[in-house]
Formats: C-alpha cells, structure tokens, sequence
C-alpha cells in the first residue's frame, strides 16, 4: 500500500474555521478554487494572475499544483456550494 506523502507549501493554508477543506491563498480572501477560475475566466497566464493580483508567480504555481493533486476534494465542495 502506497503512503500518502504531504505536499507543505508556502503561499497556501487552511482556514478550517471557514468550514472548507480546500487551501487558500495566504494573505488573501480567496480559496485556491477562486484564484484558479478566474485565471480560466480571464484566460490568464500564470504569470499576468501572478502580476495583475499582485503575488508571488511561485504561489500561482502551488495553487495549480495543489489544485491537480486535489481536483476530487475542490470539485466536491464546489458541487455542496453550489
């Protein structure tokens, strides 16, 4: 049986007193799910979501990365949402 390695990453956090499990963008209102849709809505680069909302292009990349290796996790709390 494989064992589940943690991914620790800088720009993201949980914020389990909102009641969500998904990461959020540290320093920022906005789950991982929030920045990521509107880079999609926007048809934005990584690096014109990293300029125009003023972070760090390395948290952009953690959210895409926490983003694949949690899809189920971000796509399940959307559908509860919504």
């Amino acid at each position: 049986m494989a064992e589940k390695v943690e991914t620790t990453y800088r720009y993201l956090e949980a914020r389990p007193q909102t009641g969500r499990k998904q990461l959020y963008i540290k320093g920022r209102n906005m789950t991982v799910w929030q920045l990521l849709t509107a880079m999609w809505a926007d048809n934005e680069t990584p690096e014109q979501v990293a300029k125009n909302r003023d972070l760090p292009i390395e948290a952009i990349y953690e959210a895409l990365d926490y983003y694949e290796k949690n899809k189920d996790l971000i796509h399940a709390e959307v559908d509860e949402e919504t």
